[in-house]
């Protein structure tokens, strides 16, 4: 039984997530003392649902992943944020760990990454022997910070400062379904070719022919996708598909230059 709330700030950044964001709210109950919404203008009933839940939420137009993120650490009360996204969900088993640092004194490092454990359009939980990616959601703002990165949540820590990997999942439920999936792709590819620094086009070209059977032997062979069937190729093939788009998007603006 939980018998107090760590000196966490919740943080989430928000869009037309009225159809899934309650489910990650539920998530979060007794996680931190407060939980801020920064929401970039949903036309949907995202804010609605947020408030129901106690949220604290808070317009800001959307500038990019970094500079969102940051507005919103801004905006928190506590020294310790814990971020997440409206398509995740924390697992009892991780809710539980990260009390367990605040139980006696301050945690040991400055930053805790997490266990981010994808969960494929259509199911309820992660494939079988699923990876995962570690992503930086636990941090002490007096000495990690998010960078102002447009296109990633990319962390900076104080010099001399330590992180740790948490042990236990959060799942994320990043594509309602397949057209979402492109859809969703389609504007990562696009705002990576946009905002990342440009490369030699040499390297464009080698890459234009090797990112999708690279990117496609990753995802099925070493991140193990090839065990969810038909649903694990097919995401392979949407996955190294946008990657190769990001190359051609890349080349094409090099070109208009």
């Amino acid at each position: 039984m939980v018998e107090r709330k760590p000196p966490i700030s919740v943080l989430l950044r928000a869009f037309n997530e009225g159809d899934r964001i309650a489910r990650t709210l539920e998530s979060l109950t007794d996680l931190g003392h407060e939980i801020v919404v920064i929401d970039s203008g949903s036309t949907d009933n995202t804010v609605m649902i947020a408030e129901s839940y106690g949220a604290r939420v808070i317009y800001n137009p959307w500038e990019g992943f970094g500079p969102q993120r940051s507005f919103g650490e801004s905006q928190c009360k506590n020294n310790w944020i814990f971020y997440i996204d409206a398509d995740e969900v924390v697992t009892p088993e991780l809710r539980e760990e990260i009390h367990s640092l605040f139980a006696m004194d301050e945690p040991d490092h400055a930053c805790y990454f997490i266990r981010n454990t994808m969960v494929l359009p259509g199911d309820t939980s992660p494939r079988l022997f699923a990876d995962y990616r570690k992503v930086p959601r636990l941090y002490d703002l007096r000495h990690a910070r998010i960078k102002l990165d447009p296109s990633y949540d990319r962390i900076q820590i104080d010099e001399g400062y330590t992180s740790a990997l948490l042990k236990s999942p959060q799942y994320h439920y990043s594509f309602r379904n397949w057209g979402h999936t492109i859809s969703k792709l389609n504007y990562t590819s696009d705002l990576a070719a946009t905002t990342q620094a440009k490369k030699p086009v040499w390297l464009l070209y080698l890459r234009l022919v090797s990112e999708f059977p690279l990117e496609m032997a990753k995802y099925l062979f070493v991140r193990r996708f090839i065990f969810a069937g038909w649903k694990g190729v097919a995401f392979a093939s949407t996955q190294s598909f946008s990657r190769f788009m990001r190359i051609l998007k890349m080349l094409e603006k090099r070109n208009q230059t």
